[in-house]
């Protein structure tokens, strides 16, 4: 019984990184996106920047390792339960498709956003890079596959 709560208490707190990655790595992107100031982007891409690496990359991997530590502790089987399978595959397009896409995107925008400041003006780089919201489009598709892996852990319909 500790052990499960133990846990519980170790994914729940890894959810919690995750969700504070996302939202620490969202704002500034989006800040970045909208300023017209060019030191201002270049804070906001590097903010951002750091709060992945620190933040969002660790919270979704140890949100996917306690989670498969918990259920399996909870006699769950992880291959045939219908609702925990729905809940992996949501898990594995955040980590395998939306981080990457995000970290591409934001990785593109700050370098472009430091040579454009080194060269005293918006380049076409930084003005390309910009012009691609790919990264502001999949930190949104992580955010709202939060809502429905929460449910799908909470109620477990199918």
């Amino acid at each position: 019984m500790i052990v499960d709560n133990l846990l519980t208490l170790s994914h729940l707190l890894a959810v919690f990184w995750y969700v504070m990655g996302l939202a620490a790595v969202q704002f500034p992107l989006i800040r970045g996106w909208r300023y017209d100031d060019l030191k201002l982007k270049v804070v906001a891409f590097e903010e951002a920047s750091h709060y992945q690496g620190l933040l969002l990359v660790p919270g979704i991997i140890g949100m996917g390792v306690s989670g498969v530590f918990m259920w399996t502790q909870m006699d769950y089987n992880l291959i045939t339960t219908g609702w925990l399978v729905a809940q992996e595959t949501l898990y594995l397009v955040s980590l395998l498709v939306c981080l990457p896409l995000i970290g591409l995107g934001l990785r593109r925008a700050r370098l472009a956003s430091l040579q454009a400041e080194k060269a005293g003006g918006t380049t076409p780089e930084l003005q390309e890079a910009l012009d691609d919201n790919v990264p502001i489009v999949f930190s949104g598709i992580a955010t709202l596959l939060l809502p429905v892996m929460t449910y799908l852990a909470v109620f477990k319909p199918l």
